[in-house]
């Protein structure tokens, strides 16, 4: 077991708050998975204890290079993400693998998140390779092009996400993903955006949580119902008008405060 000193980290708020599916908590320590790899974390204090995995994967996956304080200045505009960010201190932004990030999301529509881990566990297991890790048997994430037909998919029950997992899988890899990190923000969500079934709210989870665009600002029902009555006062807003508020309002860590406010309006519905 190796410690590592973090300061300002809050490992079960940073696991659990909805971004990132592939995890199972046991006692206090979290069995992680992403992609391929598998690896124990666990928190006491200002300190990670963790196994499986080296210290600047780590710290580049739970962004703990980041100046969370900084973040803070510009995000904590107003009294909402004022009582999110003090009641959810610490919570970081991961960054994910973006393959295995577009398609989590890809299979995230109109389900829990309950239903989402388990879509996602089974697709590793009818379409990934074995990983072991100590003891433990398990499934690394599909890689692209894997999958192929719908009879791969039959026991996911993917249903109308079916089509969307086999074209992304065919017509997209890591490579061309992580090369939208070289375009502007709109320019890479339209890139996303033309793939069938990846909508806004697919494509800004996609660039958010993998690619670094930390000015993403996922829309979804939680968060345009929590914009709509608290910030705007009940009165619909277009989506345009929406992403031109929080743009200005919260600047360019928005991403930062669609987090806390989306784990604050699911934790403390409104």
């Amino acid at each position: 077991m190796t410690e590592l000193r973090t300061p300002l980290f809050s490992l079960q708020h940073t696991l659990e708050c909805g971004q990132f599916f592939r995890f199972t908590k046991v006692l206090n320590t979290y069995i992680v998975q992403s992609s391929n790899r598998i690896f124990s974390v666990s928190q006491r204090g200002g300190s990670l204890f963790y196994e499986g995995v080296e210290e600047p994967f780590l710290i580049q996956f739970f962004r703990l290079d980041e100046d969370l304080d900084v973040i803070y200045k510009e995000i904590d505009q107003d009294p909402v993400i004022h009582q999110a960010i003090k009641k959810y201190r610490g919570m970081r932004l991961i960054r994910q693998d973006p393959w295995e990030c577009l398609l989590s999301f890809l299979c995230s529509s109109a389900k829990a998140i309950s239903h989402i881990r388990s879509m996602i566990e089974i697709l590793c297991k009818s379409s990934g390779k074995r990983v072991f890790w100590r003891n433990l048997m398990s499934y690394g994430f599909p890689e692209p092009h894997c999958i192929e037909t719908p009879l791969q998919l039959e026991s996911v029950k993917a249903g109308f996400r079916t089509n969307y997992l086999i074209n992304a899988s065919r017509c997209m890899d890591r490579g061309q993903l992580l090369s939208l990190k070289g375009l502007p923000y709109r320019e890479a969500r339209a890139h996303l955006v033309s793939l069938p079934g990846v909508g806004k709210k697919v494509a800004d989870c996609t660039l958010l949580y993998s690619l670094d665009f930390v000015e993403a600002f996922p829309m979804d029902t939680w968060i345009r119902k929590g914009l709509n009555k608290i910030y705007f006062k009940g009165k619909k807003m277009g989506e345009k008008a929406m992403e031109e508020f929080v743009s200005d309002h919260f600047g360019p860590y928005a991403g930062y405060a669609q987090l806390y406010l989306y784990h604050f309006w699911r934790s403390h519905p409104i």
